[in-house]
């Protein structure tokens, strides 16, 4: 039996595919940052990104304006874009959870 790990912080909001946002739901467990897109979108295909693969994360204002982005940059030297809800507490707990 394989236990699931519990998330660490959830929230709702958007992962850029390209020049779509598409809406659904992260999760950040201990093991991987989880994205779940909204059954309507058009690209619905799910990303896990396991939290020692992060590199790299920076803060931005979408469209220029709204304090709710954030890049994650993998060890690959992919960047995904998300806007994203309680984007600090997503920063912090990846930032303790790869010290």
């Amino acid at each position: 039996m394989v236990l699931e790990s519990k998330a660490i912080v959830q929230s709702r909001g958007s992962l850029w595919r390209g020049i779509e946002a598409v809406g659904g739901r992260f999760t950040l467990t201990e093991k991987s940052l989880s994205f779940r897109a909204h059954a309507l979108n058009v690209q619905s295909e799910p990303l896990d990104i396991p939290v020692r693969d992060i590199v790299g994360m920076r803060k931005f204002r979408t469209l220029g304006i709204f304090a709710n982005g954030l890049a994650v940059t993998t060890i690959s030297g992919d960047e995904h874009r998300l806007t994203i809800g309680k984007r600090g507490a997503f920063l912090e707990a990846i930032t303790r959870l790869n010290a």
